[in-house]
């Protein structure tokens, strides 16, 4: 007699084996369809100035020929700094599109909180994810703390970070994958996926006099990107 254990194993297997008999349905030759991003972030961005960030070579490598870059850090004249990055992908998003959770641990940041929150462009909504982060930073440098010297402080800062296609925008990694399958499958194209993040530090966590709290970083983030969305992202893209 099939027991309820064999039922739930056999359904995981035909689920398992329908999943893998997709890449015989994908098409050989799938078109890649016009970006919708620009990889041109502007210089003045309101009371925002912006200077280029160079890209290491060790990225480019790891992240594959097809892949290009746009970064730049916004400073204003309050002292505040927002660090902008936009990635496009090759066809191969395997190696060129990732999240922010797979690298930031690297970095020395722990990620205390994720979560989808909307920000305000009119007339609809952009879902963006939210990471609330900290890492521990040397008082004597400012920089990350990567050794036991000197008594560690605690950084704490805010990233939001969404995917631009073609002609749609998802704040999840699996939806975007998703929407990829689908469009080799259905259309037998490719939308060449941007991924925008946009971070801040929560300057009031190490910084005594004109710090900002997480309110007001969470405030200054919302605002820039409402500016920044009409520069780099096409009008035929639908936001989500």
């Amino acid at each position: 007699m099939i027991t309820n254990i064999t039922k739930r194993l056999l359904l995981l297997m035909a689920i398992l084996l329908l999943g893998l008999s997709l890449v015989f349905l994908l098409p050989k030759n799938v078109k890649r369809l016009t970006p919708g991003v620009t990889l041109e972030l502007p210089e003045y961005l309101g009371e925002w100035y912006g200077q280029t960030v160079e890209v290491s070579q060790g990225e480019k490598d790891i992240l594959g020929g097809e892949t290009r870059f746009a970064r730049t850090r916004y400073t204003n004249g309050r002292g505040d700094s927002i660090f902008v990055s936009v990635v496009l992908s090759g066809e191969d998003m395997s190696t060129s599109i990732h999240r922010p959770e797979r690298c930031l641990p690297s970095q020395g940041f722990t990620i205390l909180d994720s979560r989808p929150i909307p920000v305000d462009l009119q007339p609809r909504a952009l879902t963006v994810t939210r990471l609330y982060n900290k890492r521990e930073i040397d008082p004597a440098t400012g920089k990350p703390l990567l050794s036991s010297k000197g008594k560690p402080m605690n950084e704490f800062s805010l990233i939001y970070y969404w995917f631009i296609g073609s002609d749609e925008t998802t704040a999840d990694h699996t939806m975007r994958y998703l929407l990829d399958t689908r469009d080799r499958l259905l259309r037998g194209a490719y939308q060449p996926w941007a991924y925008v993040t946009v971070m801040s530090s929560i300057t009031g966590s190490y910084q005594t006099q004109f710090g900002r709290t997480e309110d007001q970083t969470d405030a200054i983030l919302q605002e820039f990107v409402k500016k920044l969305v009409p520069k780099i992202q096409n009008a035929r893209v639908r936001t989500r």
